[in-house]
């Protein structure tokens, strides 16, 4: 199975936001004291599941970039629960986006967002306990906070030519 490029994120995301986002491959560390937010994935058509697990500000940082709001504001606007309309949708539309680059093998289709990984069920569930592969990426926003990035999946198929 293709591992996901730190190329192709940080292409897709500088597009998206139009400033520069660097993803770094990086390695497990220790869980983050910062509020994460899991973005849930189907992958077309092998019938398994992604899971994008990010630091709160990260993606906060990624959807105001997107939507012209600075690094203060991001800040302000994230400390409200449940996460104010605006953030909340702006971060569902860098998740539906990153579904293009979370994968090489089948197609991502983004299905919900959580803040609390109790709501993550069914096939995600087991991508998220127990991922057959973990991608860590530390992650840097041009005039942003940065944060972490990690993608858990559970086992792929590699799609053979000709078969």
């Amino acid at each position: 199975m293709s591992e996901p490029s730190a190329f192709l994120l940080s292409k897709a995301f500088s597009q998206l936001t139009g400033r520069k986002v660097a993803f770094v491959q990086g390695t497990a560390l220790p869980e983050s004291k910062m509020r994460q937010v899991y973005g849930i994935y189907s992958v077309m058509p092998h019938d398994v599941a992604i899971v994008v697990k990010a630091d709160l500000l990260l993606l906060g940082s990624i959807a105001g970039a997107l939507v012209g709001l600075p690094d203060q504001a991001v800040k302000e606007h994230l400390k409200t629960a449940p996460i104010e309309e605006l953030m909340r949708d702006a971060i569902l539309e860098v998740l539906n986006i990153a579904a293009a680059s979370i994968t090489t093998e089948g197609r991502a289709v983004f299905s919900k967002m959580v803040t609390d990984p109790a709501y993550i069920d069914g096939p995600a569930e087991k991508a998220f306990k127990q991922p057959f592969r973990r991608n860590y990426f530390n992650v840097t926003i041009e005039g942003y906070q940065g944060g972490k990035f990690t993608i858990l999946s559970d086992f792929i198929p590699i799609r053979l030519e000709g078969r």
